[in-house]
């Protein structure tokens, strides 16, 4: 029995030596993959800016923990078909099993390491990733303070005050004078009949402390005040608006706790908070839309890491189920299984916000769905080992004489 044992220890070394390369590997594979289109934007963005490429390199850091959070799953379930494929192409896995190892034996040490790496996963995402987002939402508004045109992309709705019930964009920017073509302001989209602002060019800037957009030449749609469908149409030729982005920043600490910054305690007493606010809230939609978001967020922190066991249920057996086709064909199996999760897991989180479905089944349902697909292989490969290992229990090895040939 004690030999035994220490049969088993030696086989979950072997296996996990054969993982973590490939592991490591796929990690910085798919974190750079995935945090490259934040480089992109953002140097493209700095360039465009001419701010410090020192708070580039800032923000990419504070970028890092929700792209590692991502990528760890991805890399836990390449590096498990990559090692399996490995042994099974190198015909390891037939001499495992002619010497009595069963799917249980290398399935275990690969789960207790898909476990291992959950819970890693699950305090980067309750830990680091509240931490840095809160940086990053904290130093980007720093940013906004000395260069107001940060913030500004064109075409581009911008939500930054909609707490205010206001937002706005630009179409474009002029390349001489550098000033915003085409501004619409929607002010006050929260009582249901907003007033609409349209000028031809705009120009952002700081002024007394406080955020003031400029417009020239344009045009002012106003509800009228005897509740009918009218508008009063006002032409001006310059208007300031103040879009008190000061006050925005002095509040940084209220207005970076969202639930992307909040920790795992913090998020359910957020979401708490938020279920009572929703009969007294003067916006009740809004609030409710806010309570949706909060619950698939809550629930994404628990879906997210444990996507590692999810991806470890399937990714065994097929493993297992890779032949001499090629060595790298795990790779694009495993390719082809993010994809669905990650398309599941947007479709999930999309019917979650719009209350299609319960924010909780709609960031498990992923998890779900994987890992019953991984355990119904796992169950039909340990049915199929059983049942040849019962048709053969009759048969016996044929005996070979050798006879010499007189001449």
């Amino acid at each position: 029995m004690a030999e035994s044992h220490k049969d088993m220890r030696i086989l979950a070394r072997y296996i996990l030596k054969e993982f973590f390369p490939p592991f490591i590997i796929a990690l910085i594979c798919f974190t750079f993959i995935l945090i490259f289109d934040d480089l992109f934007r953002l140097t493209k963005l700095f360039v465009q800016k001419g701010i410090s490429p020192i708070y580039l390199v800032e923000l990419l850091t504070y970028v890092m923990p929700a792209t590692v959070v991502l990528s760890l799953p991805m890399a836990a379930l390449v590096a498990i078909l990559l090692s399996l494929g490995r042994l099974s192409t190198d015909n390891e896995i037939i001499a495992m099993k002619a010497h009595g190892v069963a799917f249980h034996h290398l399935m275990l040490p690969l789960l207790g390491i898909a476990v291992v790496l959950s819970v890693i996963d699950l305090g980067l995402m309750d830990y680091a990733l509240p931490k840095a987002n809160l940086a990053y939402a904290t130093l980007k508004r720093d940013i906004q303070r000395h260069n107001p045109t940060f913030v500004l992309e064109e075409a581009t709705v911008m939500k930054e005050l909609e707490r205010e019930g206001k937002l706005w964009m630009y179409e474009s920017t002029d390349a001489k004078n550098g000033r915003m073509q085409e501004v619409k302001i929607w002010d006050g989209i929260w009582t249901g009949r907003p007033r609409f602002s349209h000028a031809r060019e705009g120009t952002l800037g700081f002024e007394g402390g406080r955020a003031m957009l400029t417009l020239y030449d344009g045009l002012t749609y106003e509800p009228t005040t005897d509740n009918s469908d009218g508008y009063r149409i006002t032409k001006f030729q310059q208007q300031q608006l103040a879009l008190q982005l000061s006050e925005d920043l002095e509040r940084g600490a209220f207005q970076n706790q969202t639930p992307r910054s909040m920790r795992i305690s913090q998020l359910k007493e957020f979401v708490t908070n938020l279920r009572s606010a929703v009969e007294t809230s003067q916006n009740p939609d809004y609030t409710r839309s806010k309570l949706r978001f909060a619950q698939v967020e809550y629930h994404k922190k628990f879906s997210i890491p444990f996507a590692c066991l999810a991806f470890g249920l399937m990714g065994v057996p097929l493993g297992l189920m890779v032949k001499q086709s090629g060595r790298m064909i795990g790779f694009g199996v495993g390719l082809a299984v993010i994809l669905v999760y990650y398309l599941l897991l947007q479709v999930g989180q999309s019917l979650g916000l719009n209350g299609m479905l319960s924010p909780a089944l709609a960031m498990w349902l992923p998890n779900i769905a994987i890992g019953a697909f991984g355990v119904c292989l796992s169950i039909r490969m340990i049915g199929e080992g059983t049942l040849r290992t019962w048709r053969d229990r009759d048969s016996k090895v044929p005996l070979v004489v050798n006879r010499k040939v007189e001449s």
